[in-house]
């Protein structure tokens, strides 16, 4: 008789074991759909006195995770969030430096040389004079548009660097709630483990498109994160918040963790696309417009002064000379060129001494289009400024083919990680099967032992 109650009590275990993996299947189908859903799979273990993390005995519960394929997807989502950031940022800067009314820089540039051009053809002309003021006056207002322009992005990346930083704290500090919560479920034996960590586990991957970091699990189950150097972002339940302040001797804001500045440690993800267009790529674009246009007052208040105006007076600055704010460095040329001529009278376009009719120094100021100035005396202004227009487009192509590469290898790991802890139906289908078959079985069991016990208590006449 002992024998037949400890089957049935097997039997009661077994129907209890069937009954828990059948919901675990009816969850698997339900989440079919949920991309950030890990496939949970029922394991038996033939020692029943062994503990599981389901608090059932013989029974426990898996997630299908493979951690090499999310620490994979963390990796690409830190490169592709650079990328799309950087790619968005230069196709603004590409807008820009394109223009609106039809006519760029180079154009702008062009004109501007060939109206001196024009003036030499007949040096009294006043509507030719005043044609040199009014493509010198233009050519000031692009160099503003440029740099203006250039500097509303470059702004643009700076608000967005403490948007992205207030993102990445809100982030840690749900890590670390939800590692509390993981550990004490785990503790408790509580099937919304698995739920916690589905969740940490899509935070993650949002947390890795902002910023480049480390991770790994502790034995608790717990999620360390930390940045690309070591230093913590998440221990157990504790985060570390990151601050956004402005940078010793600089106006842009800067990344802080506990006082200390890492802005330049800060690689990758969204945030180290935002700080690399920010402070190298655009500042380069806007320091290559200073030199272009500190170059240009430089020459052409040179030559300018060289000549004799339509009075017979000496030639002054044509454009308002540029002021260093920095020394040694042309920083803000661009923003702050003038033209200092309002008379059309006093462009000097006669050679020193030579009387009103001479255009020798128109000539001298037009040929100033072809002058090897730029770069080591090896580029005419022109050629500088297509160079600043190659190195705009190439850098624009290079963030957009990164971006697609990046798309792609994140695509084929998505879909391993779907093969791997996504929902199959079908399997699924096939389990309700298998687990109802093992029940109905261990019904049938309980029947036999249910009988056998009934017999024996009336041979026993009980």
């Amino acid at each position: 008789m002992t024998s037949i109650l400890s089957g049935l009590n097997f039997v009661k275990q077994s129907l209890s074991a069937q009954q828990f993996a059948l919901s675990v299947t009816q969850r698997n189908i339900a989440n079919a759909n949920n991309p950030s859903y890990t496939r949970q799979d029922t394991i038996f273990i033939m020692d029943w006195t062994q503990g599981t993390n389901t608090g059932m005995p013989g029974i426990s519960l898996e997630a299908n995770r493979d951690r090499y394929i999310d620490y994979s997807i963390s990796r690409e989502l830190q490169s592709l969030g650079e990328f799309n950031v950087m790619y968005d940022a230069l196709r603004q800067i590409d807008s820009v430096v394109n223009g609106i009314s039809g006519k760029d820089l180079q154009q702008v540039l062009s004109d501007f040389f060939n109206s001196f051009g024009e003036l030499s053809s007949d040096p009294t002309d006043i509507a030719k004079r005043e044609d040199v003021l009014w493509s010198a006056n233009a050519l000031v207002t692009e160099f503003h548009r440029l740099y203006s322009g250039m500097q509303q992005v470059q702004s643009s990346a700076d608000h967005s660097v403490t948007d992205t930083v207030n993102e990445v704290n809100s982030i840690t500090e749900q890590i670390a709630s939800l590692n509390k919560k993981i550990k004490i479920a785990h503790a408790t034996k509580s099937e919304s483990e698995f739920t916690f960590r589905d969740e940490r586990q899509q935070l993650l991957d949002q947390l890795s498109g902002l910023m480049d970091i480390s991770y790994y699990t502790t034995e608790s189950g717990s999620f360390t994160v930390t940045t690309r150097l070591g230093e913590l972002l998440v221990i157990d339940d504790q985060s570390y918040a990151l601050e956004s302040a402005p940078m010793t001797g600089g106006s842009f804001q800067g990344v802080f963790l506990n006082g200390v500045d890492i802005t330049a440690s800060i690689g990758s993800g969204k945030l180290g696309g935002l700080i690399d267009v920010r402070d190298n790529k655009i500042a380069n674009y806007l320091s290559a417009l200073d030199d272009m246009a500190a170059g240009i007052i430089d020459r052409v208040n040179t030559q300018h002064a060289a000549g004799n105006d339509l009075d017979g007076l000496a030639g002054g600055n044509f454009f308002a000379p540029f002021v260093e704010i920095i020394p040694g460095s042309n920083a803000g040329a661009a923003r702050s060129i003038s033209v200092a001529l309002t008379d059309p009278r006093a462009i000097a376009a006669a050679a020193a001494g030579a009387g009103p009719g001479n255009n020798e120094n128109a000539e001298l100021l037009a040929a100033i289009s072809d002058e090897l100035l730029f770069t080591s005396s090896t580029e005419t202004v022109g050629q500088f400024y297509s160079g600043l227009i190659y190195r705009i487009g190439s850098d624009e192509r290079t963030a957009e083919e990164s971006s697609i590469i990046q798309s792609n290898v994140l695509q084929q790991l998505e879909n391993q990680r779907s093969a791997f802890s996504g929902v199959n139906m079908d399997e699924e289908a096939i389990n309700i099967i298998k687990y109802q078959k093992a029940y109905e079985a261990s019904a049938k069991y309980a029947n036999v032992l249910n009988g056998l016990s009934e017999e024996i208590l009336q041979i026993l006449g009980v």
